[in-house]
């Protein structure tokens, strides 16, 4: 039953038009005002709307502009009626949404006829919607499963093909052959003919794989120039050749580009279900190992997998696909360990310790992913994220009244090697409002060494803007004493290896005993990491040492509780 909103003051003539349509079998609801009328619109979500404000004194326009701000509700069709002849009036009643006018006088079937007009094309309006709706649907389905350009079945479907290959073939104990095919020279084409040309190539070298190969294999397009053929239940290693040499036969006549006859060569790695393996993810790996050894011989080369050849992690690679995500995400959150000074009884300070929340899988330890953060060059816009967090926090204790306090960051070999990084953090200081004495930028002796010419030139940089430079993990590296006096730094981190065990070993007694000696003749401050108990506190206490950071201060913890502790 259709529902219609009668909107006009309560008496006979609206009683009448109520009776009128519950005669027609429609589903009248009454409202005597504009506001109460939008709030039922809310509720019933009416299938029309007939507003006759203005036959008791009342304003239709009133309704038409309250629903003007509902952007939601405008697709209702909306029938005036007035006791108001005025063509001016009914151009501006449109303008605001009107779909028809009644003026009155008029008939119980006149007002039945613009109705049912209305409703007709309403549902004819919503018909087509939902046939364009479905068209979309359907054309986005294709698109997330088939490749755009060559019409192949994606990586997607790849894997739904080969699961049900692999699970027909357990039932018959046969196997599956899973093929990962290269076109070897498409970037040369690319470079000297067009990505035009290069598209070209694809397309036809997609139409003769699915040309020839057998109706029960399934061709798929996985990257740029690579493909994958699923080869469900071949009898023996063979049949799996006879089908590699009918692809490089047909892969290698002519193509015929714009202007131009080229000819292409094709590389191919196999693994086999269950004989390699029996999980799609590793069976996929296996296949890339074969085609890489593959690509290293001659031209239209194959390779069947073995165990010695060398198979990327899976666990490895999704690390680092969700290490791509997560700064976008905002997985990630900075921690605080704090400083505590032995002259001042109090903590002056922290250490900043990125941390990585994972939706799925929980706490993913740093260790974990900073190496694969290194390798991978994310380390650049996560350790920027990390600056940044660290200066617009620490500046907003410092604004807000806390304990004066200095953050340590510590920034790695890459991005040391990095040319802008004096910039950027000249950068973040003046748009933090941070005063860079209350940061400290902490390098390993290992990442000085690497390019010791570069690395004191980009120190003095930083040193230039006003902050304060640590050397972590001292007596760990190979830092000579007399590159240290080279360095524009300001303190020495003692590495934990020296602490454990301190009041009892006797040669880091002395190591320490001089090397906090040194630090003070040269100027600096002497800090050491891992304390976790009150007799290497009063050890290094005795030895002279200025702070110390450990567990017997405290374990890192977010700014909130950090704060708490100033």
């Amino acid at each position: 039953m259709r529902k219609i909103l009668v909107v006009e003051a309560a008496g006979e003539l609206r009683t009448s038009h109520i009776e009128l349509l519950a005669q027609e079998d429609y589903e009248p609801i009454a409202a005597a005002d504009s506001a109460t009328a939008l709030a039922l619109i809310r509720q019933q979500h009416p299938d029309l709307i007939l507003c006759g404000l203005e036959l008791t004194d009342g304003d239709n326009f009133e309704l038409l502009q309250y629903l003007q701000h509902q952007p939601d509700l405008l697709s209702i069709p909306i029938i005036l009626l007035t006791t108001i002849r005025n063509n001016l009036r009914w151009r501006q009643s449109v303008a605001l949404g009107a779909d028809d006018c009644l003026v009155e006088p008029f008939s119980d079937r006149e007002l039945l006829e613009a109705i049912a007009i209305r409703l007709r094309k309403q549902d004819a309006l919503t018909h087509r919607y939902n046939i364009l709706m479905r068209h979309t649907a359907e054309r986005l389905n294709r698109l997330s499963r088939y490749d755009s350009l060559t019409d192949l079945p994606n990586y997607q479907l790849l894997r739904q093909r080969l699961e049900q290959a692999m699970r027909r073939a357990s039932k018959g104990k046969q196997q599956v052959a899973l093929l990962t095919l290269s076109l070897d020279r498409l970037r040369q084409v690319n470079n000297t003919l067009g990505y035009v040309a290069g598209d070209m190539l694809l397309t036809a070298a997609a139409q003769r794989l699915t040309g020839i190969l057998p109706r029960s294999t399934a061709v798929a397009r996985l990257t740029g120039n690579q493909f994958a053929i699923v080869v469900p239940a071949p009898p023996d290693r063979k049949a799996i050749e006879a089908i590699v040499d009918d692809v490089f036969t047909s892969l290698g006549h002519s193509f015929s580009l714009p202007g131009q006859q080229v000819f292409m060569t094709a590389s191919i790695g196999i693994a086999l279900f269950p004989e390699d393996s029996d999980n799609i993810s590793t069976l996929l790996r296996q296949a890339d190992a074969a085609l890489e050894r593959a690509k290293g011989q001659k031209s239209h080369s194959y390779r069947f997998y073995r165990s010695d050849l060398p198979v990327v992690s899976g666990d490895e690679l999704q690390l680092e696909t969700w290490l791509r995500y997560a700064l976008e995400r905002d997985e990630f959150e900075v921690w605080y360990q704090p400083k505590y000074s032995l002259s001042q009884d109090r903590i002056v300070g922290a250490e900043a310790l990125i941390r990585w929340q994972h939706p799925e899988t929980g706490y993913i330890s740093p260790g974990k992913f900073i190496p694969l953060a290194e390798a991978t060059g994310l380390i650049v816009p996560i350790g920027g994220w990390v600056l940044k967090t660290v200066c617009e926090q620490t500046a907003h204790w410092l604004h807000s009244g806390q304990p004066v306090v200095a953050i340590a960051v510590n920034l790695s070999s890459v991005q040391l090697s990095q040319p802008r990084l004096a910039t950027t953090l000249q950068d973040i200081l003046k748009a933090t409002q941070l005063p860079p004495d209350h940061l400290e930028l902490e390098v390993t002796e290992t990442a000085l060494m690497q390019d010791v010419d570069a690395a004191i030139a980009l120190l003095h940089e930083l040193k230039h803007l006003g902050v304060k430079i640590a050397i972590d993990d001292f007596g760990t590296g190979y830092a000579s004493l007399g590159y240290l006096r080279q360095l524009p730094i300001d303190m020495l981190k003692i590495d934990a290896s020296f602490v454990r065990d301190l009041p009892v070993n006797v040669t880091n007694q002395t190591i320490l005993k001089h090397v906090i000696t040194m630090a003070h003749e040269l100027g600096l401050q002497v800090i050491a990491e891992g304390i976790e108990t009150q007799a290497e506190l009063q050890t290094l206490k005795s030895f002279g040492c200025d702070l110390i950071q450990g567990y017997w201060v405290g374990p890192p913890t977010n700014a909130t509780e950090f704060a708490q502790r100033l």
